[in-house]
């Protein structure tokens, strides 16, 4: 891949804008379990589809809803 990449938070992406999950960075327990159960992992595929009035992306075919808060834990390669 001749692309350059670079890793930013969900919430610093524009609607419609792919990437890769590279980390989930808290340290709250109750966030990593929540966004694990989702199926939001390192490596996978996420695609933001809105910022406002909550984060809404999808991973693989789930749409899923969160607020900032939790937006801001998951970084992304792009």
């Amino acid at each position: 891949m001749n692309k350059s990449s670079h890793l930013i938070s969900l919430c610093n992406m524009n609607s419609k804008q792919e990437g890769v999950v590279s980390e989930l960075v808290t340290d709250n327990g109750s966030i990593l379990r929540k966004l694990m159960s989702m199926g939001i992992l390192p490596g996978t595929r996420i695609k933001l589809i809105q910022k406002f009035p909550s984060y809404v992306f999808q991973v693989g075919y789930t749409q899923v809803a969160v607020d900032r808060e939790i937006a801001s834990v998951i970084s992304v390669n792009i």
